[in-house]
């Protein structure tokens, strides 16, 4: 999908969508230092940043506190693959370089488990951004809304580990899309 078709669910990934769009401006995708947190102040309980290193690191640079309360742990410092099922990890690691240095977005939903294994579907946007700095990592602004807004569900106590995405799809931000996507 191009990136004029998109058109989230949650309030948290329209929320991001409008604000990462402003912040680019003309260009293909905004530099770090263009980010306005005023402009997604409601969502950054629900915000992720990550950097993107390789298929096999991909690490929290921060993550916000409802990110945190879903995954069971802290996530800051952390690398995404330790909390991914081993089954999953080579199509997650290629899924989230694509979307760095293709560049371009993903909108994807992830069921996840929380207390008395109760299993709720999750919106989640990633989006990249230009380093501020030559020789730094690409990184990838990610949020993520509940799709059943019912009531907050605890999360568990201990570490989620996360399996594939029940639904995943390619954002074109102007950039095309990666050529043969992974399905996993």
């Amino acid at each position: 999908m191009h990136i004029c078709e998109l058109a989230p669910v949650t309030g948290n990934c329209q929320t991001l969508a409008a604000a990462w769009a402003g912040w680019r401006g003309d260009k293909i995708l905004p530099r770090r230092s263009n980010v306005r947190l005023a402009d997604i102040t409601g969502s950054l309980p629900w915000i992720a940043l990550v950097d993107v290193f390789s298929e096999t690191e991909i690490i929290f640079r921060l993550a916000g506190t409802m990110i945190r309360e879903i995954m069971g742990v802290e996530l800051t410092g952390r690398n995404l693959m330790e909390l991914t099922d081993p089954a999953h990890r080579l199509a997650r690691g290629v899924r989230t370089v694509q979307t760095a240095h293709q560049p371009c977005g993903a909108l994807w939903v992830w069921n996840v488990t929380f207390e008395n294994r109760n299993i709720r579907p999750v919106e989640n946007l990633s989006l990249p951004l230009w380093p501020d700095e030559d020789g730094r990592p690409m990184q990838n602004m990610n949020v993520c809304g509940m799709l059943d807004t019912a009531s907050s569900p605890r999360a568990i106590n201990n570490s989620q580990c996360l399996a594939s995405a029940a639904q995943h799809s390619f954002v074109n931000i102007g950039a095309s899309l990666p050529g043969a996507a992974s399905q996993d």
